[in-house]
């Protein structure tokens, strides 16, 4: 499928923001303790910490906190500086270990997305555990909340368990307005659970290629296009011995479309990829693209924050720019500690900041 055959709306939302509640006092706590973190006072010393309460209170308390007027200003979004097609967001993948995905948790991770300024989240509901009603809640309050969500299961088109997941993930990411994907890993438990292994062999490529095939007819009949993400498997396989996800792509049909993960190829993958060999597939198939981790590795380990990466963020920002691709979503290493995955988050943001590549509202 072409980028003019895409049935991903990229056309801006119609703005005006909906009376809704305002973000927990949790999520309020978070976005103080981040700043009071991000300017490096500590919340040792007494006073702050008694600011730091006082501050809770006065937003707790505050006359009409408790919704907002439709006649409110949109919420500003994070922008690309030289790219303001693009869309930032993130994948809850980042938040995981901390908080398992939950009706609840899920708002958060809009609330938070919407206080920061991100565009979009991918939803990460590793083995479909939402119900039908919980993400239609979910996509609910994230249109109030004017961020836009996609839909991801963590499941191999070759693990046992692929449709069963994948068949109510379809039915839960139907539920959200845009960008209307649904995301499912390339190779499963087949790869990751023997380390010994670099790719598929000839049987398991023909086998995933029909699945992801039917896979994307699935999606499409429910106005949703299908995309599979570059993982442990090899990028490419050596024609023989083992196959990678760059045969997987020659071989599927038009609708099965690609979501890159930036950092794979030189981290996770059994073969690491050069970053000219990915610089170049990723230039001539670009028009199967959907969207982006944007992650980072260095020494063949995916890093906790952003930094810099063997392909570069520029060159990936300029072709996505190029060829009207503007999903962004931030993956990082997860970590078991909530703080310090929203922590994590703070400083990539601030790298990008540093490289010149955004600029924040906040």
């Amino acid at each position: 499928m072409t980028n003019n055959q895409r049935t991903v709306n990229y056309q801006t939302k119609p703005r005006g923001r909906k009376t809704s509640p305002l973000p927990s006092l949790s999520n309020a706590y978070r976005s103080i303790f981040l700043k009071i973190k991000k300017h490096n006072y500590s919340l040792l010393n007494p006073l702050n910490g008694a600011c730091l309460c006082l501050l809770v209170l006065l937003i707790s308390c505050q006359p009409g906190s408790q919704q907002q007027t439709a006649n409110e200003e949109p919420m500003q979004k994070i922008q690309f500086n030289d790219y303001p097609d693009l869309k930032l967001g993130f994948t809850t993948q980042n938040f995981l270990q901390a908080m398992p995905v939950t009706l609840e948790s899920s708002k958060q991770f809009v609330d938070y997305a919407a206080e920061q300024g991100y565009a979009w989240l991918e939803l990460r509901d590793p083995d479909a555990v939402l119900t039908l009603e919980e993400s239609k809640e979910i996509a609910a309050y994230a249109r109030e909340k004017e961020v836009e969500v996609s839909y991801a299961i963590q499941k191999g088109l070759l693990d046992d368990d692929f449709w069963s997941t994948f068949e109510k993930g379809v039915k839960n990411a139907a539920v959200f307005d845009s960008p209307k994907l649904v995301r499912s890993l390339a190779s499963g438990a087949e790869i990751s659970g023997d380390t010994t292994r670099q790719g598929w062999t000839a049987d398991e490529l023909a086998e995933l290629v029909q699945r992801a095939d039917s896979a994307a007819s699935l999606a499409q009949a429910n106005g949703l296009q299908y995309v599979m993400e570059n993982g442990a498997e090899a990028f490419f396989g050596d024609g023989t011995n083992y196959y990678g996800i760059a045969d997987a792509f020659s071989q599927v049909g038009e609708d099965v479309g690609w979501q890159l993960d930036a950092a794979n190829p030189f981290s996770v993958s059994r073969v690491h990829a050069s970053p000219d060999s990915i610089s170049t597939f990723l230039q001539e198939h670009i028009d199967n693209l959907f969207y982006i981790h944007l992650k980072s590795a260095q020494q063949g380990a995916a890093k906790e924050t952003l930094t810099a990466n063997p392909l570069a963020f520029s060159e990936i920002f300029q072709l996505l720019s190029d060829h009207q691709v503007p999903y962004i979503a931030i993956e990082l290493q997860a970590v078991a500690d909530q703080e310090q995955a929203f922590a994590n988050m703070e400083k990539s943001i601030d790298y990008l900041q540093s490289e010149g590549f955004i600029n924040t509202p906040n």
